[in-house]
């Protein structure tokens, strides 16, 4: 079943609950408000009623011992006149015997009711009951002159209270039947309101699962269903970016592939050629050479294949480093004296200005990251100085500056990129794989470091990493 159907189906089955609850309950607290109004009414002509009857047997008596014949004789012109007044019929009983009635019906044997029964304890009483009609009989104590004691009845037709009932049962089953059709009506709208969005979104998302990544859908409204239309669009668009992210990485890959298959290709043709080389001839100065060079290739390949395996390592979401307390400035004097002898080869002149700073870093990690940084300086810069400076400027900051001949713009952008050696006339000359940053930058980012590199051609390069 679709949702529209089912939000009508729910509208409609809460309505009918509703009205099977609430309506027994509005028509009865209505007919009891009714009763409730009439028994008042004849509570309050009961004490007229007594008071009346009083007074007029009391004036008509020449003394109180006339009393019973004066009720006797009176009883049912009092009854009638009173039912005039009341609209009721009345009647005066003495203890077990009727002695007037409204109706002018006297008998004998007259079966007494139970609430004038009630009376004969002082109490005044009611009971209601059922034929074709409801019937209302209320009884009260009469007492005159507090000597004798009679019984004032009256009996009173509902049907006047039935016909409100009636009419009170028939309005509330039009207005139920008018108050569905509108329920209907409404639902109808407002379940189209809330399908209508939802509908757009399936299909949508259906267009999307097809390929076609630029849809969107009409955010109308500032709700819910609003607010799902909203993020479906953000949803969306992230999934855009995914895939362009994704076909970005796809195209960096590729190029990394074609970059790796070209580095990869000279140290093996070298190793070949040698290789067939030592087939081939007896002299010993060749073999010596051609063992030298395939060595040397040799090693060439296993440093960047050890290389690529620490930069693969390095990006698994899952690589966990071992940071501790770490004294900065040992770090670095330790790496610059492991290179000293690299220094020398190139000429290349060493300033430090190093702060005594501690950080919570993996301390091989960091290390690593010193010796890749002056790798690339002492390697493809051609300067003739390098300066390391340590010191505590809202964070502990690290730079390593050169004054060589600098990074063209293009080649900044892509820096950390494997296999990016800047200059590409001179990366035939240069033994390297342009893997030593993408290293830098996968250990900085997982000690959440900051890494800057600001250069210019001809300008030098100046490497900075805060912590």
């Amino acid at each position: 079943m679709k949702l529209k159907y089912k939000i009508l189906a729910l509208n409609a089955a809460a309505l009918f609950i509703m009205l099977l609850i609430l309506g027994p309950i509005i028509i009865k607290t209505s007919d009891n408000y009714n009763l409730l109004n009439i028994l008042n009414y004849l509570q309050s002509q009961g004490e007229y009623s007594s008071f009346y009857i009083e007074q007029y047997v009391l004036n008509k008596a020449s003394n109180i011992f006339e009393v019973p014949s004066i009720m006797e004789s009176d009883s049912s012109y009092l009854c009638s006149y009173l039912s005039k007044n009341i609209k009721s019929r009345v009647q005066i009983f003495y203890g077990n015997r009727l002695l007037g009635d409204s109706e002018e019906i006297l008998e004998d044997n007259v079966a007494i009711r139970p609430e004038v029964t009630e009376t004969f304890k002082g109490n005044k009483a009611y009971i209601i009951t059922k034929d074709k009609n409801r019937t209302l009989y209320y009884a009260t104590p009469l007492n005159i002159d507090r000597r004798y004691n009679y019984s004032l009845a009256f009996i009173y037709d509902l049907k006047d209270a039935d016909n409100i009932k009636a009419q009170n049962i028939s309005i509330f089953i039009v207005t139920g039947i008018l108050a569905a059709s509108l329920s209907v009506f409404f639902s109808i709208i407002i379940s189209g309101r809330i399908t209508n969005p939802i509908n757009d979104l399936t299909k949508t998302a259906k267009l999307l699962s097809q390929g076609n990544l630029e849809q969107k859908v009409e955010v109308s409204s500032d709700d819910e269903i609003g607010e799902l239309a909203s993020n479906f669009n953000h949803m969306a668009e992230s999934l855009r970016n995914m895939i362009n992210q994704l076909k970005e990485e796809k195209d960096k890959q590729k190029i990394f592939f074609d970059n790796f298959t070209h580095e990869i290709r000279t140290p093996l043709t070298t190793i070949l050629g040698y290789a067939e080389l030592l087939w081939k001839t007896d002299d010993i100065d060749v073999k010596d050479k051609s063992l030298f060079h395939i060595t040397s290739e040799g090693k060439r390949m296993l440093n960047m294949i050890e290389k690529l395996l620490e930069l693969s390592r390095l990006k698994r979401y899952d690589f966990q480093i071992n940071k501790c307390e770490t004294n900065l400035k040992e770090i670095i004097e330790e790496v610059c004296d492991s290179i000293h002898y690299k220094l020398r080869r190139y000429n290349i002149d060493l300033k430090l200005d190093l702060e005594n700073l501690s950080a919570n870093v993996d301390p091989d990690l960091f290390k690593q990251i010193i010796i890749n940084i002056l790798d690339n300086s002492i390697k493809y810069s051609e300067t003739s100085s390098i300066d390391i400076k340590l010191h505590n400027e809202n964070g502990i900051k690290l730079t390593i500056k050169d004054y060589g001949i600098g990074i063209e713009p293009e080649t900044l952008e892509h820096i950390f990129e494997p296999y990016l050696k800047g200059d590409k006339s001179r990366s035939s000359s240069i033994e390297g794989w342009g893997l030593g940053l993408s290293i830098v930058k996968e250990i900085a980012d997982k000690h959440g470091a900051k890494i800057e590199i600001t250069s210019g051609k001809n300008k030098g390069t100046e490497v900075v990493i805060t912590l």
